[in-house]
């Protein structure tokens, strides 16, 4: 889902690992996976990208840095991720980052971009004509819309 660029802390939550030995083992993989692509993200531009914890989850961040930086690195890095039950975000994960896509849509459509369409689960990679996601305004407004909706969904 790219039509509202997210926060990557927020898409790249992972579900948390059983106890058992074989899940103590699984779950010291994906931490270790989890902090390779952390490092890489790190060497990659986004130098605030935050270590898993324990479980190798990531916490939500503000990456401190452009949109075109921050998905280039996560691009070239994502092969570094595990793959927990087929992807990397559990359905309240992804239920979370919907939500938060289509609040900053919203407020999107209010600061001057009226035709920027609400995400979906299938995702597109296009935005409408006239949306230069580069442009400084549009940025500027992006930044301002995801701050609201990381405070109107009580999000980091």
């Amino acid at each position: 889902m790219r039509a509202v660029p997210l926060s990557i802390g927020l898409t790249l939550l992972a579900a948390a690992c059983g106890g058992s030995p074989a899940a103590t083992s699984s779950g010291t993989a994906r931490t270790n996976a989890s902090l390779a692509f952390a490092r890489c993200m790190r060497s990659h531009g986004v130098p605030s990208f935050p270590d898993p914890d324990a479980q190798g989850d990531f916490p939500a961040f503000r990456a401190g840095v452009s949109k075109q930086i921050s998905s280039a690195a996560n691009e070239t890095c994502k092969h570094l991720l595990p793959v927990t039950g087929g992807g990397t975000a559990t359905p309240h994960q992804e239920q979370q980052k919907l939500a938060f896509g289509v609040k900053v849509a919203e407020c999107l459509r209010t600061h001057g971009f009226p035709t920027m369409p609400d995400p979906s689960r299938l995702g597109s990679n296009q935005l409408p004509a006239g949306i230069d996601e580069s442009s400084p305004r549009f940025q500027s407004a992006e930044s301002s819309c995801e701050q609201r909706a990381r405070k109107a969904l009580g999000l980091p």
